[in-house]
C-alpha cells in the first residue's frame, strides 16, 4: 500500500493529535484522495518521520494522531552548497527540485550578469516562498526528513571568499579539469557555483577564481542550466558523498 509523506510546519511528537493545515488538507483529500484507511507519514524537517493514523477527514478538517516517531539516516555527509544563477522559472524549479533529490544541503539563488529572468526586488519574497515549497515537495517525494536551507537571493558581487574549511568549484566550459580529474581531498563543505542560461561572464569567472573557487568543466557536451546544476550536485555526491555507496 502506498504511504504518503506530507510536510507540515507544526511541532510534532509521538502520541499527540493535531489538525493539518488547510492547504495540506485540501491536497491530501482532493488530490491524493486519502481516507481513514490511508497510511500517512508527516515530517517537519527535524530529521524524523512521524507515522500517523487519520482520525477524521472531511471538507473542514484533517485530524491525525501520531503513532510513532522514526529516525531517518539518509542525509549525505557531504555538505553541498549550490550557488545557483537565477534562470527562467521552470528551469529554476527543476534545478532546485532535482538537486534536493540528490542531496544538496543549501541553495543560494544568485543574480548574475546573464540571468535571463530579472526578478524585481519586490518579487523576491514571492519567489522565495515558491522555491521553499518546491524544496519541501521534493523532500516529501524523496524521503528526506531534513529540509535543505534556502538562502535569500543575492547579487554575484556579494560572493563570499571560500575559506579554509571549504572547497569552491565554478563550472566553466573552457576549464581544463573535470570533477573526476581534479585533485581534491574529500571536503566537508563543498560550494558549487553554477551559472544561468548563457553561463557566467568572464568577469564573474575571474572574480570567483580570485575568491578561491576552482574552475571545472562538465565534459564534452553542453548542458542546459537546469541539467548542469543537477549534474554538478550528482557528480559531487557520487565522488565524495553517499550516492552509490
Amino acid at each position: 500500500m502506498r504511504v504518503v509523506r506530507l510536510y507540515t510546519h507544526q511541532y510534532l511528537a509521538s502520541d499527540t493529535t493535531l489538525e493539518l493545515e488547510d492547504d495540506i488538507r485540501h491536497y491530501a483529500l482532493n488530490v491524493l484522495r486519502l481516507n481513514k484507511r490511508s497510511d500517512i507519514t508527516v515530517f517537519n524537517g527535524d530529521g524524523y518521520d512521524y507515522i500517523c493514523k487519520i482520525l477524521d477527514c472531511s471538507k473542514a478538517v484533517l485530524r491525525i494522531k501520531i503513532i510513532q516517531r522514526v529516525s531517518l539516516d539518509n542525509e549525505s555527509p557531504l555538505k553541498t552548497h549550490l550557488l545557483l544563477g537565477i534562470s527562467k522559472s521552470s528551469h529554476m524549479d527543476y534545478a532546485i527540485q532535482k538537486s534536493v533529490e540528490v542531496g544538496v544541503s543549501m541553495i543560494q539563488p544568485i543574480v548574475s550578469e546573464r540571468s535571463v529572468a530579472k526578478i524585481k526586488k519586490q518579487s523576491f519574497d514571492n519567489k522565495q516562498q515558491h522555491w521553499q515549497r518546491v524544496i519541501q515537495s521534493a523532500c516529501e517525494q524523496c524521503g528526506r526528513a531534513k529540509i535543505p536551507t534556502l538562502l535569500p537571493v543575492s547579487e554575484f558581487s556579494a560572493l563570499e571568499h571560500v575559506n579554509e574549511n571549504e572547497i569552491g568549484l565554478i563550472f566553466d566550459s573552457t576549464a581544463n579539469q573535470t570533477i573526476h580529474t581534479v585533485n581534491i581531498n574529500k571536503p566537508t563543505i563543498l560550494k558549487l557555483l553554477v551559472g544561468p542560461e548563457g553561463g557566467f561572464s568572464d568577469n564573474e569567472i575571474n572574480t570567483a577564481l580570485e575568491k578561491n573557487f576552482q574552475a571545472l568543466r562538465y565534459g564534452p557536451r553542453t548542458m542546459r542550466t537546469e541539467t548542469a546544476a543537477v549534474a554538478a550536485v550528482l557528480s559531487a555526491q557520487l565522488k565524495w558523498g553517499d550516492l552509490a555507496s
